[in-house]
């Protein structure tokens, strides 16, 4: 009996101590507290009369503190001298208008400091003393036009600095002088014109420093004097009219990475970017390049070349000549009408990804992909491509994936592509097809995507004529799919038949008026793990009994060529998953 009460007691007790130790969690009542270390006092409507009494019922032990998302506009000096042991404060997205000197000075443990989103216009010398041990320090999306002499000067723990979203327009030499450690620099998004010589001298473990989005376009010979440890710089979005900052800097010897896209770049000189093993993405996209310079990436062990979006009209010999290795080059986007024999030979055996869409080649030559034997992707859509000559990709023996869509084939015969033994996807979309000559797939041993194009010939209220391109092959019957693309204004239901071999083209009937289907056709091979998409979207009349519509599924150009294609992405991606079912249901 005694036993069974002191067990009962020993319950009790401890339940009293929790609910003890529960109520000794010093908490204000508009807050939320995970434990008394961890202060969540987020969109309260906090006020400047509230916040001293808020302060005033937190424990000095708390090591986080979140105040974001309030009605704060004033941190007036000593708000924070009870919680010395604070770690992070978060003071994000107020209307903080002005950081009065030694605002933080009592917060000699604090680590991180977020001040993001709020009307900062003004800092006084002073307003970030006593920040011992901040590592991360956040005054983005702010109103700051400049920033006192050396005002970060005592952070010596400071890591990362962040800036953008201000309307800085200027900066002193040795701004950030006394940052040993810091590691990232965002200055993105400001009003910068220029950055003036030593400009960053001081700041020797740097590893990223964003420019992005200002208006600079021009340098000091000596801007970036002391960045010796610099891996990634990010200066695209300005007015950058030339590249020869680049010449003679710090960071030649630990720079991975460079970013220069959407600027006013017109050229690109020789030996712009020396000898650099580590250097491996160069993002050129978006400029006025007309011409490069040979020798331009001498000896560069590239992963990625980015130039895309700009005016080359051809690819020679000379402009990639010496470059070590690149792995993915993307030219798309340009007015490239010839490619050099040879043009790619100092990389040919690194080169895995080569896209060359959007651009204004006609033909394909055997010399142009020479000896590209890793190549796995290659991209040549949108060209005016009529026809291939033979043996154009006969190195190209692990080639993937082939996308030439959007081009002037009429007929394709299989040994025009013969050289890659485990194609994959094979792109066909707008081209005004006719026939595919010679493709058995007979000896397919992995699982191949081939997606073509039909088209609408004719449509009424109800009816609708759809053609495709016949196949040499074989198929040994033909799977027509009739589904709905909106069950809105859709009353027939979906279904599938099956058609004769060799038929090529089928007048569906039947339909509603002013309704919207898609119509897929899918010849069915030997190997099973062929899958051939021809699919077309098919739009009815309301009450016309005779207009013509060109659409297609799924493609970027119309399947009637001198028309734009015209289906919205969320379309095809039903579409892709519409013809993954199909093709599962009928392997099975």
């Amino acid at each position: 009996m005694k036993l069974k009460l002191l067990h009962e007691l020993l319950i009790y007790a401890t339940i009293f101590t929790m609910i003890d130790a529960q109520s000794a969690i010093r908490c204000p009542a508009a807050c939320q507290c995970s434990t008394e270390y961890y202060v969540y006092c987020q969109s309260i409507q906090l006020t400047d009369s509230q916040l001293a009494g808020i302060i005033s019922a937190i424990a000095p032990t708390a090591i986080l503190l979140d105040l974001s998302s309030n009605q704060i506009t004033r941190i007036p000096r000593g708000s924070f001298i009870r919680l010395q042991k604070l770690k992070y404060l978060n003071l994000a997205a107020n209307g903080i208008v002005e950081l009065e000197e030694n605002t933080f000075s009592d917060l000699p443990e604090l680590e991180e400091l977020n001040l993001r989103g709020n009307d900062i216009g003004k800092l006084h010398q002073n307003s970030l003393n006593g920040l011992f041990s901040l590592k991360d320090l956040h005054l983005g999306d702010n109103m700051i036009a400049s920033t006192p002499l050396q005002i970060f000067s005592n952070l010596t723990l400071l890591e990362k600095l962040h800036l953008q979203k201000n309307i800085i327009t200027d900066l002193t030499p040795r701004a950030f002088f006394g940052l040993d450690k810091l590691q990232k620099l965002n200055l993105s998004q400001n009003l910068l014109k220029t950055i003036p010589g030593l400009t960053f001298l001081g700041l020797s473990s740097l590893r990223r420093l964003s420019l992005t989005d200002n208006l600079i376009s021009e340098f000091a010979a000596d801007a970036f004097k002391g960045l010796s440890s610099l891996e990634e710089l990010l200066m695209q979005k300005n007015d950058i009219s030339d590249l020869i900052f680049m010449f003679g800097n710090d960071f030649y010897n630990s720079l991975m990475s460079v970013s220069l896209a959407g600027n006013l770049i017109t050229h690109v000189p020789s030996h712009v970017f020396p000898h650099n093993s580590n250097l491996k993405q160069i993002d050129l996209s978006d400029n006025l390049i007309r011409r490069v310079g040979g020798q331009s990436f001498n000896n560069l062990y590239l992963e990625t070349l980015q130039l895309q979006k700009n005016n080359l009209t051809e690819v020679t010999k000379e402009m990639f000549d010496a470059a070590k290795r690149i792995s993915e080059l993307t030219l798309s986007y340009n007015r490239i009408q010839d490619i050099a024999t040879g043009a790619f030979d100092s990389f040919r055996e690194t080169l895995l990804v080569l896209d060359l869409h959007l651009n204004q080649l006609t033909g394909v030559h055997p010399g142009m992909f020479r000896g590209m034997r890793r190549l796995r992707v290659l991209n040549m859509a949108a060209n005016t491509i009529s026809s291939l000559d033979r043996g154009s990709f006969q190195d190209l023996e692990n080639l993937e994936e082939l996308n030439i869509s959007g081009n002037k084939f009429t007929v394709l015969e299989s040994g025009t592509i013969s050289g890659p033994q485990g194609l994959r996807k094979l792109l066909l979309v707008c081209n005004p097809l006719q026939r595919l000559v010679g493709f058995s797939f007979d000896h397919v041993t992995d699982r191949i995507y081939i997606e073509t194009n039909s088209s609408i010939v004719l449509v009424s209220a109800s009816t609708a004529l759809v053609t495709w391109p016949y196949r040499e092959g074989t198929q040994l019957y033909w799977t027509l799919s009739v589904t709905c693309g909106s069950s809105l204004h859709c009353d027939v239901p979906t279904y599938e038949s099956t058609l004769r071999p060799f038929v090529t083209q089928v007048t569906l009937t039947g339909l509603t008026p002013g309704a919207e289907y898609f119509v897929c056709v899918s010849p069915v091979f030997l190997s099973g793990d062929v899958n051939v998409s021809q699919c077309v979207h098919v739009l009815t009349d309301v009450d016309s009994p005779s207009s013509i519509k060109h659409t297609t599924v799924p493609s970027e150009n119309s399947l009637n060529s001198s028309q734009p294609c015209s289906l919205p992405r969320d379309q095809q991606l039903l579409l892709l998953l519409f013809m993954c079912f199909l093709h599962t249901l009928i392997s099975s």
